[in-house]
């Protein structure tokens, strides 16, 4: 007699046995990264920067800046949480790293934009200003809506209190988590080309799977048989390698698997604070203490030796070889 029982392999391997060489000679890029001869990029272009993507002036006003934190899902407002499960050693609660930004205030009015999971979104709405007692500290109250146009668009109501940002957003239309809540706190944003990865979060690509099928007797007259699923990752040379400020050489690159390319090179892109809307990537960047959702553009912002950098990686990450593993109980 034969059962079948489908549940992924539970064993986290941190070596690089088993590499299985990738047939796709395709590198996804994300949208607003791309090399570009800086002398074409214009204002107007389709998803170059935009007003809503520029730093807040600092300082006029104590609420503006970037406040960034958790979008976690409201969970006192939904029945059931929504969470995507890798297996059962690895799983999302569908929470992104948001940046609110308070660009300007006049008088009750407030203008400013959000940016999370790629998208940069710019609001408009009030803010009143009152006295919080008694521990007399000074509270603004905001009410801000998204334009509309947007599925993803929808209503902030938030509240800042010394370097604290809290509150609700609901979206307009009924999408799979519509309504959110966070806890964000004032951020700076300096480029800093020097800063390395931390070892916060393994990288992930579940779009990615090898399946290898397994077969045990038990008790001699049953045969069990399971499916183990291994998903295509990264290694511990992603914390070696500092694309920003290494000039790198094929010897550097050639006998990287292509999990390490790709976080390689899109760790450049972090640095820049870009929002990243693929998920993986987004979900690992996210982990980052020091890394801040900032534009969906930086086409522009790319130095030489990025560049040069991003050319190599590019090349070599088209026919490295993928690199599977799997995630579960030890």
């Amino acid at each position: 007699m034969i059962k079948v029982m489908g549940f992924v392999a539970l064993l986290i391997l941190i070596s690089c046995q088993g590499t299985i060489k990738n047939t796709e000679a395709i590198v996804e890029e994300e949208v607003g990264t791309e090399i570009v001869d800086t002398t074409d990029v214009h204002s107007d272009d389709e998803g170059s920067l935009t007003e809503t993507s520029k730093a807040p002036e600092q300082g006029k006003e104590f609420p503006l800046g970037f406040w960034v934190g958790d979008f976690e899902q409201d969970r006192e407002k939904t029945e059931d949480g929504t969470y995507l499960y890798v297996d059962e050693g690895y799983m999302w609660n569908r929470t992104n790293k948001i940046n609110i930004s308070i660009d300007k205030i006049d008088g009750n009015k407030v203008i400013g934009h959000s940016v999370v999971a790629g998208n940069d979104r710019p609001f408009q709405g009030t803010v009143t200003k009152s006295t919080d007692l008694p521990p007399n500290s000074i509270v603004y109250t905001f009410n801000v809506k998204e334009p509309g146009d947007d599925r993803y668009d929808g209503e902030f109501t938030f509240q800042i209190v010394g370097d604290q940002l809290s509150g609700k957003w609901e979206a307009y239309k009924d999408i799979e988590i519509k309504k959110r809540k966070y806890r964000l706190e004032r951020k700076v944003f300096t480029y800093e080309p020097s800063i390395n990865l931390e070892n916060a979060k393994v990288y992930v690509n579940w779009e990615k799977t090898a399946n290898e099928r397994k077969e045990i007797i038990e008790d001699g007259d049953e045969t069990y048989e399971w499916f183990s699923a291994e998903y295509a990752t990264a290694t511990q040379k992603i914390y070696t390698i500092n694309a920003s400020t290494q000039v790198l050489v094929k010897e550097d690159v050639e006998n990287l698997m292509r999990g390490d390319l790709t976080i390689i090179r899109n760790t450049i892109y972090a640095r820049h604070g870009y929002s990243f809307k693929n998920r993986p990537l987004r979900v690992f960047f996210d982990a980052q203490s020091w890394y801040i959702p900032l534009h969906t553009n930086i086409k522009a912002d790319f130095t030489e030796i990025e560049l040069s950098n991003i050319k190599l990686l590019l090349l070599y990450e088209k026919n490295a070889a993928e690199y599977y593993d799997s995630f579960g109980r030890g």
